[in-house]
């Protein structure tokens, strides 16, 4: 199974890309744990889908926008 989410804002710089999935990267350093969040989401999502012997990826450009991808074996 496949699952991909887009989002058609502003895309996240290359240099980010790579830790994105890191415990408590967060892109904005200037955020707030109140402002914004603890950068733990995408580390969470990354342990489950790969709990259940998944992957998930993202890429992102101007063209495209943002797209997470999650696969989850049948």
């Amino acid at each position: 199974m496949q699952l991909s989410v887009r989002n058609t804002g502003e895309p996240i710089p290359p240099e980010h890309l790579p830790h994105l999935f890191e415990r408590f990267y967060r892109i904005d350093s200037a955020r707030t744990h109140t402002e914004g969040g603890y950068g733990l989401g995408l580390a969470i999502a990354k342990s489950i889908t790969e709990a259940h012997n998944g992957s998930i990826a993202v890429r992102s450009n101007a063209a495209e926008g943002t797209v997470f991808t999650v696969l989850l074996p049948k």
